[in-house]
């Protein structure tokens, strides 16, 4: 009786740490993808595709250059999108609020977005986006 007590005890704390683990890992941010903006176009889109993840919440970052973020789509895998409202001129080095994504985690298919340069004598800048 005592072996089996104790084996479900060893079995109940590998699921614990097991559950924590993939907890604290969905607090994580991952990187989707990024994009150089070059500033002859104004639309991009990073591809993301279904086996990156399901994720809850989006993040903008820019780097290299200030750009102006005036529209942002993202494409769910079922072909829904969602539009935060998203006008916002970021600095080099700067990032977005958290953007909520609308149900539950979702696979992302894509995210476009809609930007024009700020000041381009900077040179070209990177628009990265995370989730988690």
């Amino acid at each position: 009786m005592k072996a089996i007590i104790r084996g479900l005890t060893v079995v109940s704390f590998i699921l614990l740490a097991a559950f924590t683990a993939s907890a604290a890992q969905s607090d994580r941010w991952e990187s989707l993808g990024q994009r150089e903006v070059d500033f002859k176009n104004d639309h991009d889109q990073i591809d993301v595709g279904r086996s990156e993840g399901r994720f809850k919440q989006l993040e903008f970052r820019v780097k290299n250059a200030p750009i102006e973020v005036s529209n942002m789509i993202v494409t769910f895998a079922n072909d829904k999108t969602f539009k935060p409202k998203l006008r916002h001129k970021f600095t080099k080095g700067s990032g977005s609020q958290i953007i909520d994504l609308p149900g539950e985690r979702r696979a992302i298919k894509r995210v476009d977005f809609s930007y024009k340069s700020i000041n381009r004598r900077e040179g070209k800048g990177t628009v990265q986006v995370f989730a988690r």
